[in-house]
């Protein structure tokens, strides 16, 4: 396929998702594909971006269909390698409307040791985006090396970064969360956050304070992430609100992922930052509907579909 518009830098992980009805009395859970930037680029691929993945999987069948999905979703799987001996990380879901609640299973995953070495420069630079997250900061200190190396190279090639918060503190200490969030926010020319976890990493509640707290290195849009309250968006002409849809949420899990990836690709499909937004926070609407961080999210046809 042609180069990738849009890339991310993370960990896939095979998701299990718990299902309500035991068998014969026992918890049964669903095989499915997640990582908060793979669902990002799945959200993307869907809106008809460019999407490609830059990560490590295990040699297993885990690994293997990983792969699988994010060919069959249409983004660019060649910077996906394969380590031999090292495992694929997986990521337990109980579903919740409101509440994230993910267990992990990754340590000594195959993306944990990622390095500066690894990344493919030219594709870096060549892309439109790089989009990577606070987990991708915390999976390992050498991932940690990869992600700041990548943004350095995308803003060299006149590429922009982007930043999702994702702050998970199973991965990390708050202390250790918050000084590596804020070494990173100076590369970042869009930034993501979510409101709880903003109040958690900052201290500050208000929406006001939290766009400045991530605007302050001069980020030219910085998008606070609202859940059901929709989203604030900041850029140079100012700040403003839009609503979500309304809907009748099942699963929380991925809506910010999806947001942020269907954000990217609208915003460099159309240049309007308020546009994408608007179609954005559709997406993430959708994705709540369903089980699940990736098949829920809806397509392009269901987002632009006249009401």
């Amino acid at each position: 396929m042609a180069d990738a518009d849009i890339l991310a830098l993370g960990e896939p992980l095979i998701e299990l998702l718990r299902l309500d009805d035991p068998v014969d009395g026992r918890i049964v859970y669903a095989q499915g594909v997640g990582g908060d930037t793979l669902n990002a680029m799945v959200a993307a691929a869907r809106q008809g971006a460019r999407a490609g993945y830059l990560t490590a999987v295990g040699d297993d069948p885990f690994g293997e269909a990983i792969t699988a999905f994010a060919a069959e979703e249409g983004i660019d799987t060649a910077h996906i390698a394969v380590r031999t001996g090292d495992p694929t990380g997986v990521c337990f879901i109980h579903p919740d409307p409101q509440e994230r609640r993910f267990f992990y299973a990754r340590r000594g995953s195959a993306a944990s040791h990622y390095r500066p070495g690894d990344l493919p420069e030219a594709a870096i630079a060549g892309a439109r985006v790089l989009h990577i997250s606070a987990i991708t900061l915390a999976i390992s200190p050498g991932m940690r090396a990869a992600a700041f190396a990548a943004a350095e190279t995308a803003r060299e090639g006149g590429g922009l970064v982007a930043f999702d918060l994702n702050l998970r503190l199973a991965l990390w200490s708050l202390d250790e969360a918050r000084a590596a969030i804020e070494a990173f926010l100076p590369l970042a020319d869009i930034v993501l956050p979510s409101d709880d976890e903003a109040a958690l990493l900052t201290g500050q509640d208000d929406p006001g304070a939290i766009l400045d707290h991530f605007g302050r290195h001069g980020a030219a849009h910085v998008v606070l992430k609202r859940g059901a309250k929709g989203v604030v968006l900041a850029t140079s002409t100012g700040r403003h609100e839009i609503a979500a849809p309304k809907v009748e949420p099942v699963d929380s899990t991925g809506a910010g992922d999806s947001f942020a990836g269907a954000f990217l690709a609208y915003l460099i499909e159309t240049g309007d930052s308020g546009l994408a937004a608007a179609r954005a926070v559709r997406v993430a609407a959708g994705t709540v509907c369903g089980l699940g961080a990736t098949a829920p999210i809806p397509t392009r046809a269901e987002v632009l579909k006249p009401e």
